[in-house]
């Protein structure tokens, strides 16, 4: 249950930026998948026991707009 309140928390968030997303509970198969501009993230309960569960999460990009999280000249640590 945490990681659906996560998600959620994560979408409410990413939603500030007046961009859509679409989100699809399945309880059957036990997946949440959330599709936005740029990547589509699923991730799938794949193991449970007693109050544990395992969950597994994939990325995939959809190619959007060459987004680079470091900016055009990648990752520079302080000092180079």
């Amino acid at each position: 249950m945490k990681v659906w309140t996560c998600l959620g928390f994560l979408l409410v968030a990413t939603t500030a930026n007046a961009q859509t997303y679409t989100t699809v509970v399945n309880r059957d198969a036990k997946t949440v998948t959330t599709t936005g501009p740029n990547a589509t993230v699923t991730t799938t309960q794949t193991a449970r026991s007693g109050t544990s569960a395992t969950y597994t999460t994939t990325v995939s990009r959809n190619g959007g707009s060459s987004y680079q999280p470091m900016g055009t000249g990648g990752y520079k640590p302080m000092g180079h």
